[in-house]
């Protein structure tokens, strides 16, 4: 049950994030629950950690979101360009993510974001 070439989704507990997220890395990553009627995850929040994923994703344990997927990147733009990539494939999931401050990245499908 892959979700957007992210790992998991895994159980969004501190237990799991200590198995399943090691070390201070950025990364993308989803939120969300299981469709009771077809077992789809269905995702309803989606990001990126530009230094810690670890740290993000246990930000949001009190959200009340049962399950996560995420995946590492080597740089924070990396990071970005996946959450772009999510977005892409998940339009009702909006806005579409900024890029950090002072960065000029771009989408890397193509959309404005000036």
């Amino acid at each position: 049950m892959g979700v957007s070439g992210l790992k998991g989704p895994f159980t969004l507990t501190e237990e799991m994030l200590k198995i399943k997220v090691t070390g201070k890395f950025p990364g993308a990553f989803v939120l969300g629950s299981i469709d009771e009627t077809d077992g789809t995850f269905l995702i309803e929040h989606r990001g990126c950690s530009d230094k810690n994923l670890k740290q993000t994703l246990q930000d949001h344990i009190p959200d009340g979101y049962q399950l996560f997927a995420f995946e590492y990147f080597l740089s924070p733009k990396g990071a970005f360009e996946k959450e772009c990539e999510i977005y892409h494939d998940q339009p009702v999931l909006t806005p579409h993510p900024d890029r950090i401050e002072g960065s000029y990245w771009k989408c890397p499908r193509g959309t404005a974001l000036d």
